[in-house]
């Protein structure tokens, strides 16, 4: 049984014996994770076996005394003076396993940390408003970052030394000098003058905002697109020319620049990444879905873990290129990762689980990356190695990555046969860990990447599949006044952020819009209230969180791997001002983007999804998808036909028949023609034709222009809305 003090400490007997009894309760299918094993039981025991995370649970039986985020913990550390040590990463991350196997593992590292600092565990996704406060620091002072995040604190919570992922003998250096440091009077007056510094330039970059609203015009989108051409990797698509990061914000950003103007390079941009991604090693050929990013510029060889946000982000990108262009490599991707999630991160109720590990067992029994992915040439076989490049030299000692090239047209039906072999056989190996946590927000933006991937394919199962995610999520997360932020362990725990109540927000407005069910708008305006009511500063900003951090209150700062909270909520609550008519989000929208226009004006890419929000307040949607009025008629516009969906009590054309000046539609641009042969513009214009609630297809001829433009008048029995004209761009 674990019953050795951890070294550097001397607990309490009773703080000890109820360690050892939860460690004990975990019964014998319990795994400890740590090679300081004795007779079969973990040497070491600390206060994380009380957690429910994964993440926070892998570090259970380090000799490190580790702590959980609490005020509790605070309070120690100022009744002990002591500084904290605090390590931020989360269950599917690479590199801090590499530093806990290395360091927080280590003994002789764990005597010094125990002896100099309170440590600290926080997994990132359990507190993304904390996290974010010290990603800043550690940006701030070492001009990068990333996790683990490795970062001093006062014993208030003010950041003092940053760092990342740190070699066992530098970390040992580093803790302790600043435990030294410490103790020296003289020095821990410089270590509180650079705490004061790094944390008010925490909040100065965190805080910002307009002192009056800037405008957002014309100039701002093409500053950004000049800007993104700049970056753009012209070869091998993407925004770099050394690590490829998917950036789903910018390409959306650019699908809707596109769709707007018609800006060529905007498209091109795009659909190359969009093409390199569908071809690369980072697209997983053979299970679906994609891992979080490439570590070369031609997006062969994958950092492997694969997170929830990041299927959900990229399927939506892929539904657009297909809406865009038709293009079946585009649907394919999207359909697969869907399969993916379905299959593999889903639990019984219908919700999704928040990643897989970039790590799992090689042959010999040890953790390595990748070695669930790869392929040697003997796995894979013949045809495979043609068909997946895995004939060319590895870029990973333990195996090739499959992937396509990108300049050819894929043949699927001779490689989809041979796709399922692989995963047959892959499935035999170990899984990889999966994060199990079921996270709010991360659920909302694969609920919208459901629907909207199913409404554009025509796919009822991917309707069924988001409506039952959203259903599990509701219940186990609304509590009747708040949003849980997690489901783990069995239970729901911590308070949602903003980002939790946009991301799910604009899922079940997603969801509203593709099946027409108004329970899911009606939750969604139940969480856009509660959100203003939760973070609003009285500013036009919001919080990240409804209370404050060590720093004060907590900013997100701009959009990075998913949107941040305030660029999502600007989205929702323009949404929910057009869906519903209620001003008051129209109102908050508008503040939201003032206090945001001066710094968006200034550095537009910092934000790319409130770019996107912003012409979504200023011009309506843009997609292939639209809604007019409030619900009244839902228009998508497929590859080959028009497709309406009018709602009950409305109908399009004039009220009263026959009076020109009501004319309800036109249509320029396109070949067309009315159910019964009669052509579009010309059924309209007589003003007898009614089309009442129900579905209604208008088929586009192939000689269709490439810009569509319908003018749309709905009416109800006692009113008509304005008409509206949608600009279609294909």
């Amino acid at each position: 049984m674990a019953t050795e003090q951890p070294p550097g400490i001397n607990r309490t007997p009773d703080v000890h014996e109820r360690l050892v009894a939860a460690y004990a309760a975990k019964g014998p299918a319990y795994v400890a994770r740590t090679h300081l094993i004795e007779a079969g039981r973990a040497r070491y025991v600390n206060a994380l076996i009380h957690e429910a995370s994964p993440y926070l649970l892998q570090h259970a039986h380090n000799p490190v005394d580790w702590r959980p985020w609490s005020d509790e913990t605070l309070a120690e550390a100022t009744a002990r003076n002591m500084p904290i040590f605090l390590s931020v990463g989360y269950a599917t991350c690479h590199w801090c396993h590499v530093m806990e196997e290395e360091s927080f593992d280590n003994e002789t590292v764990a005597a010094v940390l125990n002896t100099y600092f309170i440590p600290v565990k926080m997994d990132r996704e359990q507190r993304p408003d904390l996290d974010h406060i010290y990603i800043t620091a550690t940006q701030l002072q070492q001009g990068h970052a990333g996790w683990p995040n490795s970062v001093f604190l006062m014993p208030d919570g003010r950041p003092f030394h940053t760092g990342t992922y740190f070699p066992p003998e530098a970390f040992l250096q580093i803790v302790s000098a600043l435990g030294d440091a410490w103790r020296d009077p003289d020095r821990r007056a410089e270590i509180e003058a650079v705490a004061t510094r790094l944390s008010e330039a925490v909040q100065r970059i965190t805080r910002m905002r307009s002192t009056m609203d800037t405008a957002l015009d014309a100039p701002v989108f093409e500053r950004a697109v000049t800007r993104l051409e700049e970056m753009h990797n012209a070869l091998q698509g993407g925004f770099s020319d050394s690590q490829q990061f998917p950036q789903e914000g910018f390409l959306l950003f650019l699908m809707d620049h596109w769709r707007r103007t018609g800006d060529a390079r905007a498209r091109e941009m795009a659909l190359s990444t969009l093409d390199a991604i569908a071809a690369g090693g980072i697209h997983d050929h053979v299970g679906g879905g994609f891992h979080r990013y490439a570590v070369d510029p031609n997006w062969r060889t994958p950092h492997f873990e694969k997170m929830l946000y990041n299927q959900g982000q990229l399927s939506r990108a892929f539904v657009a290129g297909w809406e865009m262009t038709g293009a079946e490599p585009y649907r394919r991707a999207a359909q697969r990762t869907f399969d993916y999630v379905l299959r593999d991160m889903t639990d019984m109720a219908g919700a999704f689980y928040a990643a897989e590990d970039a790590d799992s067992l090689d042959p010999s029994g040890q953790r390595e990356e990748g070695a669930f992915y790869v392929w040697t040439p003997a796995e894979a076989g013949a045809e495979a190695r043609v068909l997946l490049g895995l004939d060319q030299p590895a870029t990973m000692e333990a195996g090739a990555v499959a992937h396509l090239d990108p300049t050819v047209a894929a043949d699927f039906a001779a490689l989809d046969p041979v796709l399922e072999r692989l995963r047959v056989l892959r499935d035999a190996r170990p899984r990889p860990l999966r994060d199990d946590k079921v996270i709010a927000g991360w659920n909302g933006l694969m609920i919208r990447a459901l629907a909207e991937g199913g409404e554009a394919f025509g796919d009822a199962r991917r309707l069924e599949q988001a409506s039952r995610a959203a259903e599990a999520v509701w219940n186990r997360l609304w509590t009747g006044q708040r949003l849980a932020r997690l489901w783990v362990g069995g239970e729901a725990r911590e308070e949602a952020t903003l980002d939790d109540y946009a991301w799910l927000g604009l899922g079940l407005v997603a969801l509203a819009d593709a099946t027409g069910t108004k329970v899911w708008l009606e939750r969604a305006k139940t969480l856009g209230k509660a959100s203003l009511a939760l973070f609003a500063d009285g500013t036009g900003r919001l919080r990240m969180a409804a209370a404050d951090g060590p720093l004060g209150p907590i900013y997100d700062s701009a959009d990075g791997a998913v949107p941040s909270g305030e660029s999502a909520m600007l989205e929702l609550l323009t949404l929910l001002a057009r869906r519903t008519g209620d001003l008051g989000f129209e109102d908050a929208a508008l503040s939201l983007r003032a206090a945001l226009s001066g710094p968006l004006a200034e550095q537009p890419l910092m934000r790319p999804d409130a770019l996107t929000a912003s012409r979504l307040l200023d011009m309506g949607e843009s997609g292939a998808r639209r809604t007019i009025g409030p619900n009244a008629v839902r228009i998508l516009a497929g590859q080959d036909a028009l497709h309406l969906r009018i709602a009950p009590g409305w109908h399009v054309n004039a009220h009263e028949p026959g009076q020109d000046w009501l004319v309800g539609a036109t249509l320029d641009g396109a070949e067309a023609a009315w159910p019964g042969g009669t052509p579009l513009t010309a059924a309209f214009a007589d003003g007898p034709v009614h089309v009442y609630e129900g579905h209604v297809s208008v088929p586009l001829a192939t000689q269709t222009a490439d810009v569509i433009d319908l003018t749309v008048q709905v009416c109800s029995d006692t009113v008509c809305l304005e008409p509206e004209t949608l600009r279609f761009r294909r």
